[in-house]
Parts: C-alpha cells; sequence; structure tokens
C-alpha cells in the first residue's frame, strides 16, 4: 500500500473535565483507534527535544500527546505536513510508510504511541534517503 500525508488522520479523545482541584482527564477507548493495540510506550523530552525521525514498514501509530506541546512532521517523500499536538489535541494516526519526527516545544512534553505491531528493528528505516528510496518501490 502506498501511503501519503492524506492518510493521515485525527481521532478525537474523550474529556472529562475535574472540578478546581482536579484536571482533565482524558478517555482513552479502545473502540476508536483504528487497529488493534499491540504496543504502548511513552516518550518524554524537554523543550527542543527531537525524536522519531524514522518511518516504519509495516507498523501503524496513534500518538496522542498527554503532557506539554510538540510538533509532529510527517512525510510521504513528496509531501510535508506539520500537526502541532497538546495535551487537549486530538490524537494522530500514522500509518505505515510515513516518515515521522517530534519535536518538543515544551519542557517535560509527554507522547503515548499505541502500535499495531510488537517492536522490530528491521521494521524501521532511520535514513531518510533510504526511506526516499523505500517509497519509490512501494
Amino acid at each position: 500500500m502506498h501511503t501519503t500525508i492524506n492518510d493521515l488522520r485525527l481521532f478525537p479523545f474523550t474529556t472529562i473535565s475535574g472540578d478546581v482541584k482536579t484536571e482533565l482527564m482524558r478517555v482513552f477507548d479502545s473502540n476508536i483507534i483504528p487497529f488493534a493495540v499491540c504496543r504502548i510506550f511513552t516518550v518524554s523530552a524537554n523543550a527542543d527535544g527531537k525524536r522519531g525521525e524514522h518511518a516504519h514498514k509495516k507498523c501503524n501509530q496513534l500518538l496522542i500527546c498527554v503532557s506539554g506541546a510538540l510538533g509532529l512532521l510527517c512525510d510521504d517523500g513528496e509531501k510535508r505536513h506539520t500537526i502541532q499536538l497538546e495535551s487537549d489535541s486530538d490524537g494522530v494516526w500514522i500509518p505505515n510508510g510515513i516518515w515521522a519526527e517530534q519535536t518538543y516545544l515544551e519542557d517535560r512534553s509527554v507522547l503515548l504511541v499505541f502500535c499495531d505491531q510488537p517492536y522490530e528493528e528491521s521494521d524501521y528505516i532511520r535514513d531518510y534517503n533510504e526511506f526516499l528510496e523505500w517509497k519509490k518501490k512501494q
């Protein structure tokens, strides 16, 4: 399947407000996640931290900022699109075959990631030029 920037999808999550002593709670209901979840992890970084900088051959991911803010750059080899994620933003589904980079905009920002594949190093494309070559073959 040849994925493009047009395949990115936003997914809203229910938010429940607390009272003056409690904060907003996000509900991650599995019935709106577009795949069976196999792996979940978090990434945290301070302002100007950079993570990602890779694409997956098979793995689909749903990214949600649960604290702070970050910029999410997605690239399909022809077009680029940047989305700003904050703690009250929708989640973003990134299908396989999309290069993604996250730039953390605030200290102690936390990204929550749901994946449909277990960790497999061979699924990663970590060099951008290799990614472009791989996309040409798709």
